[in-house]
């Protein structure tokens, strides 16, 4: 591959891990404003104090158990596919999978790496969950309970399985063919990372949106 076309491709790659991690941080951040405008709007409305509990309980919105497992299959695997493409590889980070050699070596490295991220982001999302109910805006299986999601938008997030299952392909290329690279998949597997994060924070964007206006 010609220097100037990996440079190129290494800028984008890095252009888009900013925009991800801002898109990240700012869709958490927006969560958090989104509830505490709304709570302080039915304070106004109700001219007294409106207790966090009675908030969620009035904002909560059944979004069906089908839909909520898979948006938290979504999420693990957003998880996964960020770990596979910065974490297989030492590209970026000087610390990777490749750097434990009992597990590089193993015929199912790959497996039981992508099972042990998945696994600990289960145990983090069930830990978290466990939280009082007055912090329920930080539970990752409450997210999509304060929104009004339309079945088009629920589509998007099932989609995203698929996204990010080609995502996380793509870095394992990457991986096989280390210490060779490809710049280039390494930019189509974070664009497609993107894309499905893009789709999952949606909602909490939408909600910011309209009601800026």
């Amino acid at each position: 591959m010609p220097m100037d076309t990996a440079l190129t491709a290494d800028n984008l790659f890095v252009a888009g891990t900013i925009a991800l991690a801002v898109g990240l941080i700012l869709a958490a951040a927006l969560h958090i404003i989104n509830l505490n405008r709304v709570h302080k709007l039915m304070g106004v409305l109700q001219k007294k104090t409106v207790s966090k509990s009675l908030l969620y309980k009035e904002m909560t919105v059944a979004q069906g158990s089908n839909f909520t497992a898979l948006a938290l299959t979504s999420w693990i695997m957003l998880f996964v596919a960020i770990a596979f493409l910065y974490l297989l590889v030492p590209t970026y980070l000087p610390f990777s999978y490749m750097n434990i050699a009992e597990l590089a070596s193993n015929p199912m490295g790959f497996a039981i790496f992508g099972l042990s991220i998945a696994l600990l982001f289960t145990v983090i999302i069930l830990f978290v969950d466990k939280l009082p109910e007055d912090l329920r805006q930080f539970k990752l299986t409450e997210l999509y309970s304060f929104y009004s999601i339309s079945k088009g938008t629920k589509k998007m997030i099932g989609l995203t399985i698929i996204l990010l299952s080609c995502s996380i392909v793509l870095s394992s290329y990457v991986g096989t063919i280390y210490p060779n690279r490809s710049s280039n998949v390494e930019v189509i597997s974070l664009l497609l990372l993107i894309l499905s994060a893009f789709i999952l924070i949606m909602p909490i964007y939408k909600e910011s949106w309209e009601a800026r206006r």
